[in-house]
């Protein structure tokens, strides 16, 4: 318990996110292991597996951008680590076949446009979840966040949540 309420965070406040990460699954693996066991199995895919996943459709993504003549973009990946998907489903009452997200990808372009541009490819890449898709840009949040989310259904037909904004949307989403 002490390393989830204080190393995991002070790893967290130092940048350190792969030693977060390693610091709350382990906590979560001694402290709720059949849950643990359970996402893990649930998972069915080492992490590094789903890193390279990830690592592999941005790198196709890259190249059809490029082809698209997308100017100026950003591409950057991430998988959910075991404690971080069993807080999503203890905090938001979630079945684990109700996560969307187990797999992500952010795109940061130039403009508004390109933020449509770019959700229009993607759409003609995977098709898209039927009500996985928020439109943040045309209807932001109470707080200011900007930003389009949509889920689609990948290559090996798994599931993967886009993230599609301008650079000065995730500045002010980052750093306010």
């Amino acid at each position: 318990q002490e390393t989830l309420n204080i190393y995991a965070p002070l790893a967290n406040r130092l940048g350190v996110g792969q030693l977060q990460w390693e610091l709350e699954d382990l906590a979560l693996h001694y402290l709720e292991p059949e849950a643990y066991e359970k996402i893990a199995r649930l998972l069915q895919e080492r992490l590094v597996d789903r890193e390279a996943y990830v690592q592999t459709l941005i790198a196709h993504l890259r190249t059809v951008l490029e082809n698209a003549h997308l100017q100026n973009f950003q591409l950057y990946g991430r998988v959910k680590h075991i404690h971080s998907i069993y807080r999503k489903m203890q905090q938001k009452k979630l079945k684990f076949e109700e996560l969307y997200d187990l797999n992500a990808i952010r795109i940061l372009v130039n403009t508004v446009k390109d933020c449509y541009n770019a959700l229009s490819i993607i759409h003609g890449l995977w098709p898209p979840i039927a009500g996985q898709f928020d439109d943040y840009i045309a209807t932001p949040k109470s707080n200011g966040y900007r930003s389009i989310h949509t889920a689609v259904l990948g290559p090996d037909k798994k599931t993967l949540e886009i993230q599609i904004r301008t650079h000065q949307m995730h500045r002010e989403s980052e750093h306010g």
